[in-house]
């Protein structure tokens, strides 16, 4: 009887060997500068899930599905992480020795130790292995190749928190710190909506970075094709029918067929299309209105407009300061200011008996 590592004994996973392949679920490696490490590379390696409710159940080896890791250039492993998965690496640590970011670690949605319902990975490998699993995590090497009749495994119970997804459907199985390429073949088993009984084990090969599906096929990544397109994908193999033109306001995939103003605001939602004159009036033609009071300065009518003043002039639109009263004798704007007897004479001008 064969004396593989049983997934049924690291909780709930099944012994059974799957041979049937979902095309659901694919690898993603994605690469970038080491900061920390001068010359190396950050390679992390994703499981992309189907669904939100999906659970990650472990990544395995076997001397049937052997689990192969190559980086011919070894890895970089901090020496402030003693353990083979990200659980060592504490953020404590991680601003006095920023290096530890960029260790090689094995794990299951975790970038460091776990929290709350979240839980560290286990680890069950053949100590016949040249590497061991931990080994090649913590002491590093050219490769790993997990192919003996007991094999290996790191996984988590389906009840982990970090057995699920993230927000982008992706588990984070791993992290590579190297100076050269990395490939291999990653064996992983799934549990699909949750659910264990529907348990799916998957193989992919890969080479490099880009998403790959199973037997090594880089997965198709839809979206648009059309160069010209605002919206462009050069990383695109199908194109789904998503390019778009950028609109009059320059916005990718908007619905704004006229900016004639240039204002940044649609035509057919513009209070004004053109410009505004000094009156507020769209496209009118008033230049200046210096007092403010809503009449164009070239159509002012200058005069009175005290209604009390003996000269109002009611058609006036500025007061040009000269509103006058009546005087002693009754003359707008007079200078007389008495005429006691009312002879009709200013008493400065009244000859006396007379």
């Amino acid at each position: 009887m064969r004396k593989n590592i049983c997934l049924a004994v690291m909780a709930f996973l099944s012994c059974t060997m799957l041979t049937s392949v979902s095309a659901q679920y694919s690898l993603t490696v994605e690469s970038a500068p080491a900061v920390n490490v001068p010359g190396n590379t950050v390679y992390r390696l994703y499981v992309n899930m189907a669904d939100a409710s999906d659970k990650f159940s472990a990544v395995y080896g076997n001397d049937q599905q052997n689990l192969v890791i190559n980086t011919p250039s070894g890895t970089f492993n901090s020496a402030f992480n003693a353990s083979w998965s990200a659980s060592g690496i504490n953020p404590a640590f991680v601003a006095v020795f920023p290096d530890m970011a960029e260790d090689t670690y094995a794990t299951i949605g975790l970038e460091g130790p776990a929290t709350g319902t979240a839980a560290d990975p286990s680890l069950v490998e053949d100590p016949a292995l040249t590497p061991t699993i931990s080994s090649y995590f913590v002491n590093g090497g050219t490769g790993l190749n997990v192919n003996t009749l007991t094999g290996g495994s790191w996984y988590v119970l389906n009840t982990a928190a970090n057995a699920l997804p993230d927000a982008n459907l992706r588990v984070l199985i791993m992290q590579l710190t190297t100076e050269g390429t990395v490939d291999g073949t990653v064996n992983f088993q799934v549990f699909p909506l949750g659910v264990g009984a529907d348990q799916q084990q998957i193989s992919i090969t890969f080479n490099g970075t880009g998403t790959f599906t199973a037997g090594g096929a880089p997965a198709d990544v839809p979206g648009c094709m059309d160069a010209t397109a605002c919206n462009y994908d050069a990383a695109a193999t199908v194109d789904d029918g998503s390019c778009a033109t950028l609109d009059a306001l320059g916005v990718c995939g908007g619905t704004c067929a006229a900016d004639a103003d240039g204002d940044l605001i649609c035509d057919d939602v513009d209070p004004c299309v053109g410009t505004l004159d000094a009156l507020g009036v769209c496209n009118g033609t008033c230049a200046a209105d210096v007092d403010g009071n809503g009449v164009c300065d070239d159509a002012e009518i200058l005069g009175c407009m005290d209604a009390t003043a003996c000269n109002y002039d009611a058609t006036a639109t500025q007061d040009d300061g000269s509103c006058a009263t009546l005087d002693a004798l009754g003359v707008c704007g007079g200078t007389c200011t008495a005429d006691v007897d009312g002879n009709g004479v200013c008493d400065t001008n009244d000859i006396a008996g007379c």
